[in-house]
């Protein structure tokens, strides 16, 4: 009984924010705002990135691949421990006393 009054009011909201969405993007002002807040954010991201690089921090890119690295490099070393494996030998048998 709930869900088709859920669903009712979800279409509802999304109605009228799809009405908001079309009227805001209808105005030339909004949407002139809208082109220099997108661009005053590429240009804060350029400059963080540049501070950054400056700073010589990394990077979650560059701790990425150190991770990568890492775990490529620890596989190597397990190898390298892993015992090589023996030949088959064949049981040996008791030999009895008489």
């Amino acid at each position: 009984m709930a869900e088709p009054l859920i669903r009712q009011l979800m279409s509802r909201g999304e109605d009228f924010f799809n009405e908001i969405t079309n009227r805001l993007l209808a105005n030339e002002a909004f949407v002139e705002v809208l082109k220099k807040g997108v661009a005053a954010k590429e240009a804060v991201d350029k400059q963080v990135a540049a501070a950054v690089k400056r700073m010589n921090v990394a990077t979650r890119k560059d701790i990425a691949k150190l991770e990568s690295r890492l775990a490529a490099l620890e596989a190597e070393l397990e190898a390298m421990k892993a015992p090589a494996r023996p030949a088959a030998r064949k049981p040996r048998t008791a030999a009895r006393r008489g």
